[in-house]
C-alpha cells in the first residue's frame, strides 16, 4: 500500500506545487508562513523534521529561519523537486537542509533528536495517522514541538461539488483543457480513516492521545485570504479553504 500511495505522489508530483494551498505564492504568503511559525518556536537554531516534505515548500520555510531541517517523504520524485527547488533558491544563500526517502509513519530516527516535527498536508494520507503522532512525539527532544497543518479536502458537499463543476467548466473555455484532478484509487481510500481530510477535531484528539500538552489550534485565515488573491477567477470560486494548524508540546 505505501508503495501505491508513493506512486501517487511521484506522479503529483510534476504540478503539485500549481495546485492552491500548496506551493507558496510570492514574498507576501512566503512571510506570513514564517511569521506565524516564528511565533510557535522556541528560541535558537532548531533542528526540525519536515515529515512528508513533498517538494520542500515548508522546509525551505524552516532552514530560512536559520534552522537545520531534514526532509523525509516516501516519493522519490517529490524529492527529486525538493532538491531542485533548494538549489535554485540557494543560489548566493546556503540553506542548512536535506533530504531523503522515509516512511513519514515510522521516522527512522533517534529517539529525542529533533526540537520541532512539522508536516503539512500529509494527516489525512496516512493509512495509521494516530500511530504516526506518537512516532513523531517520540523523535522530539523534551520541550519539542508539533505543527499540522491539515484540512477538509473532497468533502463530496453538493455546495463543493457545484463550484468544481463551475471551475471546470471556465478551464475547459478559456484554457481548451479539462482540469483532471489525481486523486487516490478506491483501493487506497478504502483504507484510509481520513480520506476526505482530518477535521480539527480529530487532530486534536490524535495529539491528546499522544500525550502533547498546551495544545492549540490556530486560524489560517489570513494566509488563506493571501493565496486567494494570487488566483485566477475561476480557481477563486472552488477555492473554500478548511485549513488548520494544530500545535502542540512535549512536555
Amino acid at each position: 500500500m505505501k508503495l501505491d500511495i508513493a506512486h501517487v505522489w511521484d506522479v503529483s508530483s510534476a504540478t503539485y506545487d500549481d495546485k492552491e494551498g500548496h506551493g507558496i505564492q510570492g514574498e507576501i504568503e512566503r512571510e506570513a508562513w514564517k511569521t506565524l511559525f516564528q511565533s510557535l518556536l522556541p528560541p535558537g537554531r532548531l533542528e526540525v523534521l519536515d515529515a512528508g516534505c513533498g517538494t520542500g515548500e515548508v522546509g525551505i520555510l524552516f532552514a530560512e529561519l536559520g534552522n537545520h531541517v531534514t526532509g523525509l517523504d516516501l516519493s522519490e520524485k517529490m524529492l527529486a523537486k525538493a532538491r531542485e527547488k533548494t538549489r535554485e533558491k540557494t543560489s548566493g544563500k546556503q540553506y542548512d537542509i536535506t533530504f531523503r526517502a522515509g516512511d513519514a509513519e515510522n521516522p527512522p530516527f533517534e529517539a529525542g533528536i529533533f526540537d520541532v516535527v512539522v508536516t503539512r498536508h500529509l494527516l489525512w494520507t496516512l493509512p495509521h495517522p494516530e500511530t504516526a503522532v506518537r512516532n513523531w512525539k517520540k523523535v522530539l527532544r523534551k520541550g519539542g514541538v508539533i505543527i499540522v497543518i491539515d484540512g477538509l479536502y473532497n468533502g463530496g458537499l453538493i455546495e463543493r461539488k457545484t463550484r468544481q463543476f463551475i471551475s471546470d467548466f471556465l478551464t475547459l473555455l478559456v484554457e481548451r483543457r479539462y482540469p483532471g484532478r489525481r486523486q487516490y484509487p478506491d483501493k487506497i481510500k478504502n483504507e484510509l480513516p481520513n480520506p476526505n481530510g482530518v477535521p480539527p477535531k480529530k487532530t486534536i484528539e490524535y495529539f491528546r492521545k499522544a500525550g502533547f500538552e498546551n495544545i492549540k489550534d490556530l486560524d489560517l485565515k489570513e494566509i488563506s485570504e493571501i493565496q486567494k488573491e494570487k488566483m485566477s477567477f475561476r480557481k477563486r470560486i472552488v477555492f473554500k479553504p478548511q485549513s488548520h494548524l494544530i500545535y502542540g508540546e512535549k512536555v
